[in-house]
């Protein structure tokens, strides 16, 4: 009598004992229903539910869980299925009874969970005992669920259903798609999680056909088999003829690839409609399968020479219909034959077509092509160049690489082998090696001999690329323009864009800021005048752009173009340079303070195209990724931010190009924000070679000016504050460059604050924050008003304070920084403290001695006093206990003191007196 529904849920949720599998994204509706069982077994109270939607939704994967509950609590449940006339009497196969059987159970009184599986297949002789069994339902103490797909149901169902659900006696629920992160769990780390969510539309049948891993993709793959049982021969045949076209269709054409006749194939897709196997289609009157999945599903099925046949066939008809070659040779490809060379020639031509539209799909026809041309064909060289440049467009490096080597000495004209030259130039500079780069680039450049060619724009582009890296930015800027007016002259506009952004860094790095900002915009308007088409063949150009953009302060703009390279690279699954294009997106959100962007745009850069990324965008994605997870402080992202500050540093070593050396000096601004600034200013001192930071260029070197001079700050070094100020201000002179100019006026703040001139610094803190603000660089602002805060708050003055700090709130809640609104509330706290004290009266008591301490060092001599160790402070303070014992060891030096217990009688005393106020003239701590 008791049963367990079945149907078309991918894996059912058949509880063995010990076994408690939740329904991924149904966890509320699962909670619903055992509430519903609860209130079955306590109060006897009764309830109907239809539960409806999609095929392999999850509709019976619900009454599985509902029928596993019920046991547990000792209920009989009861199954109809209306698809199912007959009970199975197969061995071992549980009894699926009639619904009249189930409506007569539960008529009987007793507690009963009734399921009806497939309620839009019942046949209309049933709807009296559909109507008994609701009734019983809503009288007694039965839990009925009906499961049912919406397309499916005919006139007299959706009637009972509706009406049903007016008089309040059934209940609908719409079972929808899953979210992304439920269809997660069942997809666990799978690299396209996102894609194949995308694709299956949320489906968990589709998710499992499409994500094809373990019993669950083939339980999925069963549920769809099981839709086809009773098909008749025509419709079957039809139905593998859509799975291989794997397109809508007319129905001429898969009647053509069945070898039916066109009123036979009607009549069967009318049957395939009948079922919901087709669907119509846009547009009108074209028809498709009802998802990609239930395609898959059928054309694995296939036996090998029936799947060979119907390809040959569907070629063979889109051929005489004229269509596109593109869509011959998909099918060409998993059927070509080596005694027809028109095989060959098709794939190729589709290939070329595809080439940077589609480069996976074009590898593959040319693989398909390969065997089928032999050696000594003149079509067979061409299809390995092409193969060569699709590899290295799907990120394939070493393949790509190895083919090109091949290839070379067999190229039958200088320009191809210069080209070759020009691709394996870049395979070397992406994976790090810069010398077997530039000599590859100067190779392809001798090979031409002078010869007006369009692939020596390419050349002096990866010769451009290879001085910028080595920081020779003259040479740079010569190859740079010399591919642009090359590029110009071959009317290649994407290519000319992407030469003047780098002409434009090559003028920007050695002083010329007029004509760095001219070849920016001229090399924008040219990106943005482009058409899809026209970007897909060089996506470097748009991702030099932006970069160029941001380097110059034009945040929107570069966010712009990387975010439209991004997404063609995504579409196209041109993922050679998507590395490169999501690193630099990220570090564009991160200055626009868009924190969650800029982790998800990293995240992407991990899962998807690792392989290929070089050593540069690891080195730097990991430092972009130490930042934003540093401002971000959610819960466990200060060590995600350490290892990832660390992998960095590791991956840069001691390379002396300048991505590396601009990481190993992001770290070492790292380390300061983590709470030392001694080690701090060390490692940026280090990096940046030395006094006058001769590794860095004018343009970079105010930032780090800022940094240099907020560690010599906290570490009482106010003579050299003054000289890192004044050394921004030179650069500044030498290339006023926008988005500079807020670190020199920070670094300049800095120096007023150590020399007490704490009005003066406040008016430099206010400009800054304007400049950033012009910028677009929130996280800066609100690093600068917070720091304004501060310096005005510990020099006892509190005018302006508040508006400042409501200012920086906004910044903070706009970033999504949860570390910047805690220092907001921090210095809210101290401007409250500061009110009340104003309000009190006041005795000025002898000058403390503790003055000489910066507010760090006073923290932590007071936790001292307390009696902890300097394990727990530095836990209490998230620093290393390494920086806590150097803070300490100043604090012993200035006041005198030797150890612990003196320091506190110090303390002790110091309290007893009232202690002394803050002269101004005492240096404000650094962030």
């Amino acid at each position: 009598m008791s049963d367990d529904p079945r149907g078309e849920a991918p894996t059912p949720v058949r509880r063995a004992q010990g076994d408690a599998r939740p329904l991924a994204g149904r966890e509320a509706e699962v909670r619903e229903l055992a509430r519903a069982l609860a209130d079955l077994a306590g109060t006897g109270a009764g309830r109907s539910v239809a539960l409806v939607g999609e095929p392999g939704i999850g509709k019976s994967a619900l009454a599985w869980a509902a029928a596993a509950e019920a046991r547990a609590l000792g209920i009989p449940v009861r199954t109809a299925r209306g698809r199912t006339a007959q009970a199975s009497t197969g061995a071992g196969e549980p009894r699926l009874t009639g619904v009249r059987e189930v409506a007569a159970g539960a008529a009987e009184g007793g507690p009963l969970l009734a399921v009806v599986e497939d309620f839009h297949l019942l046949a209309s002789g049933s709807r009296l005992d559909v109507e008994r069994l609701l009734q019983a339902a809503s009288t007694g103490p039965v839990l009925c669920l009906i499961a049912c797909r919406q397309r499916q149901l005919a006139p007299w169902h959706a009637e009972l259903l509706s009406r049903a659900g007016s008089a309040g006696s059934l209940e609908v629920w719409d079972i929808g798609p899953l979210s992304r992160e439920a269809a997660g769990e069942l997809l666990g780390d799978h690299p396209d999680a996102a894609e194949i969510h995308r694709e299956a539309q949320g489906n968990p049948q589709y998710l499992k056909v499409l994500g094809a891993r373990g019993q669950d993709a083939a339980a999925a793959s069963t549920a769809v088999l099981g839709e086809l049982a009773g098909l008749d021969a025509d419709s079957v045949a039809v139905l593998e003829a859509a799975a291989v076209l794997g397109e809508p269709f007319r129905p001429e054409l898969p009647a053509a690839v069945a070898g039916l006749d066109v009123a036979a194939a009607v009549r069967a897709l009318d049957t395939l409609t009948r079922l919901d196997l087709v669907r119509p289609a846009e547009p009108a009157p074209r028809l498709a399968l009802r998802h990609r999945a239930v395609g898959d599903v059928v054309y694995e099925r296939l036996a090998p020479s029936r799947r060979v046949d119907l390809h040959r066939r569907a070629e063979s008809a889109l051929a005489e219909q004229g269509a596109p070659i593109a869509r011959r040779a998909h099918h060409v490809a998993r059927a070509a034959d080596p005694d027809r060379p028109e095989h060959a020639l098709t794939l190729i031509a589709a290939a070329r077509e595809l080439l940077y539209r589609s480069p996976a799909v074009a590898a593959g026809h040319l693989e398909a092509a390969l065997p089928v041309l032999r050696a000594g064909e003149p079509h067979r060289h061409e299809a390995q160049v092409l193969l060569a440049r699709a590899r290295l467009l799907t990120g394939d490096a070493a393949e790509s690489r190895e083919l090109l080597d091949a290839l070379r000495s067999a190229m039958p004209d200088r320009s191809g082998e210069a080209g070759a030259l020009a691709d394996s130039s870049r395979i070397e500079r992406t994976l790090g090696r810069y010398a077997e780069a530039g000599a590859l680039a100067r190779s392809g450049l001798a090979t031409l001999a002078g010869e007006d060619a369009a692939i020596a724009a390419a050349l002096h582009t990866e010769l451009a690329d290879h001085a910028y890296d080595l920081q020779e930015y003259v040479t740079s800027r010569h190859h740079a323009e010399t591919a642009a007016v090359i590029a110009r002259q071959h009317h290649d506009r994407v290519g000319e864009a992407q030469a003047l952004a780098q002409s434009a860094l090559g003028h920007l790095f050695t002083g010329d800021l007029a004509t760095a900002q001219e070849r920016t915009t001229t090399a924008a308007a040219l990106i943005d005048a482009a058409p899809d088409s026209a970007l897909l063949t060089n996506l470097n150009a748009s991702l030099q752009t932006g970069l160029t953009e941001g380097m110059l302060g034009r945040l929107v703009d570069a966010e712009r173009h990387l975010t439209r390279a991004a997404a063609l690279s995504r579409r196209t699954g041109q993922t050679y340079v998507q590395p490169q294009i999501l690193t630099v997106l990220a570090n564009t959100h991160l200055r626009r303070g868009n924190l969650d962007d800029a982790l998800a745009a990293l995240d992407e850069v991990g899962h998807r195209t690792a392989k290929g990324a070089g050593p540069a965008e690891e080195a730097v994605s990991s430092m972009v990724r130490a930042e934003a997870l540093s401002w971000r402080d959610g819960p466990g992202d200060r060590a995600r931010a350490q290892a990832s500050a660390e992998r960095a540093l590791a991956v840069a070593g001691a390379s002396p190009t300048g991505w590396a050396v601009t990481v190993r000096c992001f770290h070492a601004e790292w380390v300061q924000r983590t709470g030392d600034p001694a080690r701090s200013r060390w490692l940026l001192l280090d990096a940046a070679g030395g006094a006058g930071l001769p590794r860095l260029t004018v343009w970079r070197k105010p930032r780090w000016c800022d940094a240099l001079a907020q560690a010599s700050l906290a570490v009482g070094d106010r003579a050299a504050v003054g000289q890192w100020a004044e050394l921004a201000e030179q650069c500044l002179e030498q290339l006023p460059s926008p988005g500079r100019r807020g670190f020199a006026l920070r670094a300049r703040m800095r120096a007023h604050a150590a020399a007490g001139r704490t009005g003066q610094a406040l008016d430099r803190a206010l400009e800054a924050v304007a400049d950033f603000s012009l910028g677009g660089e929130r996280v800066e602002a609100c690093i600068t008003l917070l720091a304004a805060a501060q310096l005005s708050l510990e020099a006892d003055r509190t005018d302006g304070v508040a508006a400042w700090l409501d200012g920086a709130g906004v910044l903070a809640d706009q970033c999504g920084s949860a570390r910047l609104r805690g220092e907001v509330v921090r210095w809210r706290a101290r401007l409250a403290a500061c009110a009340e004290a104003e309000n009190a009266p006041r005795v000025l008591p002898a000058l403390s001695p503790l003055t000489a301490l910066t507010a760090r060092e006073r923290e932590i001599a007071s936790l001292v006093s307390t009696g902890m160790t300097n394990i727990r402070i530095a836990e209490s303070l998230f620093l290393s206990v390494r920086t806590v014992e150097t803070h300490l060891g100043q604090v012993y030096r200035k006041l005198g003191v030797s150890n612990r217990t003196s320091l506190t009688r110090m303390l002790m005393n110091d309290g007893a007196a009232g202690g002394g106020p803050v002269p101004d003239s005492r240096a404000p701590q650094g962030r």
